[in-house]
């Protein structure tokens, strides 16, 4: 992980270095990057019968992105969320998902978490809950936390119980984020 400060007092932290061993660990030096985490069809189509063969990278794979994920980019925490949720048993699809996140990586390396000098210090949190799901079901909910004008923590987790209207499934989430 890579820190440093900025003349104004600034702080920012990335992973560059981490992200470009993970790209030579997934043999994807020559991808193409592209502009998104994940496919928005990937929730939906979960029909894929064909699981990956138990001598896979999957497991790995998701590690090293957890660990990326989890301190300095937000970004692909939802990703993250779904493809770790499939690894009791992964398919192909799955590993499709996980190649293409490594892609996005591979376009965004060089993105970083600022933590301003000089901004007004006070904690901010924002929370949502991912409607895309259908209700009577468990639904994600995700919270991203700023002290000042910096980032300084995020989740996303699915929510313990099961919400009967999107009103209900806000105030879960709002719970959860205290």
């Amino acid at each position: 992980m890579q820190l440093y400060r900025e003349e104004d007092g600034s702080f920012f932290i990335n992973q560059e270095q981490k992200i470009k061993d993970l790209i030579s660990f997934m043999n994807m030096e020559d991808a193409y990057a592209v502009a998104t985490p994940m496919e928005p069809s990937y929730v939906k189509d979960q029909d894929d019968p064909e699981k990956l063969p138990t001598d896979n990278k999957y497991h790995v794979a998701i590690g090293k992105l957890l660990y990326v994920s989890t301190l300095t980019r937000p970004d692909i925490s939802a990703a993250m969320g779904l493809l770790c949720r499939k690894s009791s048993a992964p398919t192909f699809k799955d590993w499709n998902a996980v190649k293409r996140l490594v892609r996005y990586l591979k376009g965004t390396a060089h993105f970083k978490l600022k933590l301003p000098a000089n901004s007004k210090l006070k904690l901010i949190v924002y929370t949502d809950t991912n409607k895309g799901e259908a209700l009577n079901t468990r639904l994600t909910s995700e919270h991203t936390f700023f002290y000042g004008n910096g980032m300084i923590s995020w989740t996303s987790q699915k929510q313990e119980s099961v919400a009967q209207s999107p009103t209900e499934a806000e105030y879960i989430s709002a719970g959860l984020c205290c």
